[in-house]
Order: C-alpha cells, then sequence, then structure tokens
C-alpha cells in the first residue's frame, strides 16, 4: 500500500480496483468507462503499475511464500496465511486483495478447494502441466475401458505424482467435462470412451450408448441439449469420420452391425468377383451390386441392403470407395484419385452429343457403361437441360424451340400472371396462358418445355401435382387431384364410374386429368366392384 500510495490518482484507482482491494475484482471494460478511457489504456495502466509493486515487492512475496511451504505435506488455506508468517499480517480481512496480488506477483496459484481457498506445493506452471499431462494420459487410456471408479483412481494416483494429493478434487473437476463416459448399447457400467470438449468427443459416447442407429437429427438433439446451443451441421459433418451410414441420415457403429463374420466374408467375396469380372474402370454402386447379388441367388441374408454392402466393402483390399456408395476397383486406380462420376454432368454431355432429345431410358443405358445407378437416380433441370416431355430430356438452348430472350419473356408472362391471379397453374394451362399473352407462337412448344422453364426459375416453384406457383407461397392456392378425390369422398352416396369420377375431379381441380387415378383412389377408400366395374367409398 505504501507503494500503491506514491501513484497518481488514476493510477491508484485502476489498480486498487484491479487487484479486488474493494472485495470485488472490475473488468478492464468497466473501469475504462468510468474513466471514460479504453479497455486497452487500462492494461496498460495496470501493467506499469503491477511492475513497480512487484519491483519493490515481488521478490519477498515469493520467497515468503516459498518458506511456508517448504517442508509441508499440506496447503496452506489463504485465511490463515498471517498465522503462518506475520510479513502477511492485515490480509485477513482482504482475501480478495490477498488472492490476486498472489497471482499477478507470485508463480503460485490460489485454488478453491471445498469451498476454501489454498495454496499448495505446486505452482501455477505445474498445476498447468499436471493438467495438460493429465489429459494427454487419458487419451491413450480410451482402448483400456476404465470404469469411473478407475479414472478417479488415477486421477489421485497423478496428482499425488506431483506433490498435490489434495488438488485430486481441482483436478477432476477440470476433467469433468473432457472425459465422456458410455455404456455400449446402453446396457452395463459407463467406460470411458472418449477425451476431449469437442463435438467429435460428445458424438462417440453417444454412439456407443445407442441401442440401434438414429438418424442425424435426433443425434443432433441430443448433442444440442448436452452443449447447449444448436449444433446439427456440425454433427452431420462430424458423424462422416465417427460412424457408418445404415441408412439415408441414419448413422451407426460397428456394434449395431446385423451380420456375422462368416455372412460378410462370404459377401465380400463374391462382390470382389463381379468387380474383377466387370470393366476395368467402370464405377458401381452398391444398389446395382446388390441386384446382382439377389440375382445370383446366393441365399444373401434378408439384413442385407445396400448401405449394410457398403460397410462390408470397405474391408476390402482390391476395391476402392469413390464416395455415396460407389466402388471401383483399387489395382487399376492406385497411383491416382479417381473422381466419381456426376451423373448430372454426364446427362448434360450424353443429351449434348447426342444431338437430340432423348428418353430417361436412352440415357440409363449409356450411363451404365461408366457407373452404376441406384433407385434414387433422378435427373435434375438446370438452365441447361430439362424436360420437353414426359421422361424425355433436351438441352433448354437447342430442343426448347425459343430463344434466350422468349425464355426471360415465358418467365416474367408467367410470374406476373401468378402475382396477379394469387392462384397457381396447373401444367396444362402453360401454354395456353402464354399463347393468350402473345409470347409463344410456336406448335411444338410443350406444357413440360414450359413447366421445365420455371423449375429453374428462383421466383417460381413447382409445387406437388405439377402445379406452378411462386416460390414466396406457403402452397399452390390449387386444389390438387388428391383434394379432389378426398371431396367428392365425403360426399359420395352411390357408385361412380371411372368416368364419371374423372368428371368430378375435372370439374373441381378446372383442368384435364390424364394420369391413372387407381391408387389416389385407394387411399381416399374409394373400392371397385369388378361386377359393376364402378367404385363406391367403402
Amino acid at each position: 500500500m505504501n507503494v500503491i500510495s506514491t501513484f497518481r490518482s488514476r493510477y491508484r484507482h485502476v489498480i486498487l480496483r484491479r487487484l479486488g482491494f474493494y472485495d470485488y475484482c472490475d473488468s478492464l471494460k468497466l473501469i475504462g468507462k468510468d474513466l471514460s478511457v479504453t479497455r486497452e489504456r487500462v492494461r496498460q495502466i495496470e501493467v506499469v503499475c503491477l511492475r513497480a509493486i512487484n519491483k519493490n515487492c515481488g521478490a519477498a512475496l515469493n520467497d515468503k511464500l516459498k518458506k511456508c511451504l517448504k517442508n509441508r505435506k499440506t496447503t496452506i488455506y489463504l485465511d490463515l496465511l498471517e498465522v503462518e508468517n506475520e510479513w502477511f499480517y492485515g490480509f485477513s480481512d482482504k482475501p480478495v486483495f490477498l488472492t490476486r496480488t498472489i497471482e499477478k506477483l507470485s508463480k503460485y496459484h490460489v485454488f478453491e478447494i471445498k469451498e476454501r481457498q489454498v495454496i499448495t506445493q505446486i505452482h501455477l506452471e505445474q498445476w498447468n502441466n499436471l493438467k495438460s499431462e493429465t489429459l494427454a494420459y487419458f487419451k491413450l487410456q480410451t482402448t483400456k475401458k476404465l470404469s469411473q471408479k478407475e479414472v478417479k483412481q488415477q486421477i489421485r494416483r497423478l496428482a499425488s505424482e506431483k506433490g498435490a494429493p489434495d488438488l485430486t478434487d481441482s483436478l477432476q473437476e477440470f476433467l469433468k467435462d473432457k472425459l465422456h463416459f458410455a455404456s455400449p448399447k446402453g446396457k452395463g457400467a459407463k467406460e470411458l470412451c472418449s477425451v476431449g470438449r469437442g463435438l467429435s468427443n460428445i458424438l462417440e459416447a453417444q454412439l456407443l450408448e445407442m441401442k440401434k442407429p438414429l438418424h442425424y437429427i435426433e443425434l443432433a438433439r441430443i448433442c444440442s441439449a448436452q452443449v447447449g446451443r444448436h449444433v446439427e451441421g456440425y454433427v452431420h459433418n462430424s458423424l462422416k469420420d465417427l460412424a457408418y451410414l445404415y441408412g439415408r441420415g441414419i448413422y451407426g457403429t460397428l456394434q449395431h452391425f446385423p451380420l456375422d463374420e462368416k455372412n460378410q466374408k462370404k459377401i465380400l467375396a463374391i462382390t470382389e468377383n463381379i468387380l474383377c469380372q466387370g470393366p476395368a474402370t467402370r464405377q458401381w454402386t452398391c444398389s446395382e451390386l446388390l441386384s446382382i447379388l439377389k440375382e445370383g441367388k446366393s441365399n444373401l441374408p434378408d439384413k442385407l441392403d445396400k448401405y449394410i454392402l457398403n460397410i462390408i466393402l470397405i474391408d476390402s483390399s482390391i476395391l476402392k470407395s469413390i464416395g455415396r456408395l460407389v466402388w471401383i476397383l483399387k489395382a487399376k486406380t492406385d497411383q491416382c484419385k479417381v473422381p466419381r462420376v456426376d451423373l448430372q454432368k454426364t446427362v448434360l454431355t450424353i443429351i449434348e452429343k447426342a444431338e437430340k432429345p432423348l428418353s430417361i431410358h436412352e440415357i440409363k443405358k449409356i450411363i451404365m457403361k461408366k457407373r452404376g445407378l441406384d433407385e434414387h437416380f433422378t435427373i435434375l433441370p438446370t438452365a441447361q437441360i430439362a424436360r420437353t416431355k414426359p421422361n424425355t430430356w433436351g438441352l433448354v438452348n437447342r430442343d426448347f424451340l425459343v430463344t434466350k430472350a422468349q425464355q426471360n419473356d415465358i418467365l416474367d408472362s408467367i410470374y406476373h400472371k401468378l402475382k396477379k391471379c394469387q392462384e397457381g397453374l396447373h401444367i396444362t394451362e402453360l401454354k395456353k396462358s402464354l399463347f393468350e399473352a402473345g409470347i409463344i407462337h410456336h406448335q411444338d412448344f410443350t406444357n413440360y418445355m414450359a413447366l421445365s422453364l420455371c423449375q429453374a426459375d428462383h421466383r417460381l416453384k413447382v409445387y406437388r401435382g405439377q402445379i406452378v406457383g411462386l416460390s414466396t407461397w406457403r402452397n399452390a392456392k390449387r386444389i390438387s387431384i388428391k383434394m379432389a378425390i378426398e371431396q367428392i369422398a365425403q360426399n359420395v352416396h352411390f357408385p361412380m364410374t371411372m368416368s364419371e369420377l374423372r368428371h368430378s375431379i375435372e370439374e373441381i381441380v378446372k383442368h384435364d386429368v390424364k394420369q391413372p387415378l387407381h391408387q389416389i383412389l385407394e387411399k381416399a377408400n374409394f373400392v371397385r366392384d369388378e361386377d359393376s366395374n364402378t367404385w363406391y367409398v367403402l
């Protein structure tokens, strides 16, 4: 205090508040606000003051603390420090001031043990080393399946070896959110499975606890509740390195794998043989390989699907994954990275080379020479390719019979009409609407071409039932065929022929209905009487 009394008023004000002389420590920001200076200026003043105090008192403080701790087996309680050495007399009613002074001017650290502050045999640097060494130690122990009791024993041992047994509880508190325990499939005692504060460490524990594979959204919900923030995107990315794919968005570990080792080896051998017999550079999807396996009638397990097959192929020494359940022979591609055949780009190339629109079956046949296709194979309409008619795809700038300027006029016309009428347009109404607006004059321009152009425009959206609306709408603002059938089902009291039903539906939806209706009718509880060939509600 003699040293501090020599400081200028502002400096004295800063250092007393920063050292907690008034029983609490103020932040740089708060002090700066009170003095109308920046927090950085307050920090600079604090550094100058500490340098002066340390020059006069620092060596004595370190020397007195060292003598107090010498040859002791226990810690020193901070509130009894003046009993240990009268040099500390006068600090008993200033515990915060004493703590901050020790922290700022000495190599020692003040710990809180069982709600009392103490100074231990080890100083701050040794304490930090103990924490990092303990963390590193347990990272190497995750394969030993240590129980929570065994981990506590190890923590006590490590603290004692460093001469700080009293810090066992503090060390355990430090490790609390870094050591993750789980019981396999949620059964039995919990064991140490991962170490660290990262999301991946938390996920490892969750994956081990799971009784069955879960969708990543469900896993994200569990992790979000644990970490107290939304982590869905991070979870999805982390799972790719931590778990196996068991379905679309569904992840699990090998403990969830349903097949025994004998079946795995059998399926792997058959699959490797299939690829070896095919073209060396061909890319195979798991869906295609599964179909070939089933055709071979090899007594396959019921639980074998494309995702299980993909996990099995990971153990192959001659096959190589190129992502998204696509595999290739490894021997021919070891020296370079093989890009997976991008279906969308391939489709564009195929249609360009054909110099005419192609059916979906023709496109698939050509693609199959380069790589397999799964059941989810779809072609997405873009600004370059789109459907010219059902199941037929062409180039927008080549096969749509309209110039780029006319395409813009078409989209603008549909956009303004929708904005004005506030009602969706069915595909069968698009061409008629454009003719009425004087935009289209070519008879071969189809409704499908107009619909395809709408799919690539950000202002528009194609809703279910091939109804075009504005992308800002919550729905199509139009009664769909399904809704019309449900409406008829509520009011019909006598059997109707298919022709009568179709006519009634067209009156409600206000456009021609040419698609098959059997499945939609059955879902709406309609039943067909085969004798009279009529439909009635069950």
